[in-house]
């Protein structure tokens, strides 16, 4: 089997598990007396974790046997994932849940590292979007039922079977040829030398680097106020059930993943950084209105059209910033790209925890997150103006 296909099935295993796993864990601290703010810390060291390990596997990768990487990540990932859920002591939590991260990221990082390798420019925006659209789905399945299960079964009964589930994505990993993850390290550059070789690019793409590195910076921090907490926002905001939560969450993925799917006929048809501005541009405004409304159907709806317009067109991006990049400084912004979203979205989950606090510490988290956007907005201009020149 082909590597893409066996990513992609990878993807869907690993995906559908992880998907019920997220639903269901942090209303799981919520309902047992862990407060917004210490959920925001944990998602926190999470996001710490993701942005060390990723960075520091990211440059291992390219040392090591790939293969056996992935399979002992995984492994890893699913001892601290399931670890986090049986400990009783906050401090084992909370570094389960730094170590969790980063596992799931290093592995995450090496096949998206192998998915871009492995398609052409032509096909690679339509190849980033199925993938992207399986994971995505995946989630809407992992939401419709973590809400379902939720409303059956005692949560860490269902975080504990959803993690263990994802053994069986070793078996698709195991199937991946070890010769398919070899690159030839005379010819690529990693994160560790990522400084060195950066000097080396020619202005336009250097250019480029740079205004995908702001553009992933300032979603980071916005997204990171907010996104991750989904949840946890319907249950403190409106004080819904774990099924409807769920439902709502699987809503905005599918849309996500049948809009990711399409996303590269959108971008032949308009152009591709023509939908990327829209998108960019659209986003913070609906973000204000989630910082206002607190009408349960229209903060929904509001909600739903702003995580899928905004994460529809990712694989644009992608596909956009790497077509215009040498494949020999993939391995090296791919990791440091990774490393800086994770970085500004564990800063902002210490500021959803500090805003928390506050009686209107939504509305304050809508507005500094619209902020960020409305940055972000600005970078796709500039690097709009760029390409064409």
């Amino acid at each position: 089997m082909q590597v893409g296909r066996l990513i992609a099935l990878f993807t869907f295993i690993d995906g559908l598990a992880q998907g019920i796993y997220g639903t269901i864990f942090n209303l799981m601290l919520r309902t047992s007396g862990v407060s917004t703010t210490t959920v925001g810390q944990i998602t926190s060291l999470f996001l710490w974790g993701s942005a060390i390990f990723g960075l520091f596997f990211g440059i291992l990768a390219d040392r090591v046997d790939k293969k056996q990487l992935l399979i002992a990540t995984h492994i890893l990932s699913i001892f601290f994932g399931t670890y986090r859920v049986i400990t009783k002591s906050i401090f084992q939590l909370s570094l389960a849940s730094f170590f969790f991260g980063g596992f799931a990221t290093a592995t995450s990082i090496v096949l998206s590292t192998m998915l871009i390798l492995k398609t052409s420019k032509e096909n690679r925006s339509q190849m980033l979007g199925l993938n992207f659209g399986i994971g995505m789905f995946t989630s809407v399945l992992g939401n419709v039922f973590g809400g379902i299960l939720g409303e059956l079964f005692p949560f860490k009964i269902i975080l504990v079977t959803s993690s263990m589930c994802r053994i069986f994505g070793l078996i698709v990993l195991m199937k991946i040829k070890a010769g398919t993850l070899v690159l030839n390290n005379n010819r690529t550059e990693n994160a560790l030398n990522f400084f060195g070789t950066f000097s080396k690019i020619d202005y336009q793409t250097k250019r480029v680097v740079w205004y995908y590195f702001l553009s992933t910076m300032s979603v980071g921090f916005g997204a990171g106020l907010f996104v991750t907490f989904g949840n946890v926002i319907f249950y403190d905001l409106f004080h819904m059930n774990p099924s409807l939560i769920g439902t709502i969450l699987a809503v905005a993925q599918l849309a996500t993943s049948i809009g990711a799917v399409f996303s590269h006929k959108f971008g032949r048809r308009f152009g591709e950084m023509n939908v990327l501005i829209f998108s960019h541009v659209f986003v913070p405004v609906l973000i204000v209105i989630l910082s206002f409304v607190r009408e349960p159907i229209t903060f929904t709806s509001v909600y739903i059209l702003r995580f899928a317009v905004m994460n529809m067109v990712g694989p644009l991006l992608t596909a956009t910033v790497f077509s215009n990049i040498s494949t020999i400084y993939l391995s090296s912004i791919n990791g440091m790209n990774s490393f800086l979203s994770n970085v500004s979205r564990a800063l902002s989950a210490e500021l959803f925890a500090l805003l928390t606090r506050y009686s209107n510490g939504y509305t304050l988290i809508f507005v500094v997150s619209s902020f960020f956007y409305f940055l972000n907005a600005y970078v796709m201009i500039r690097m709009y103006k760029h390409l064409k020149e």
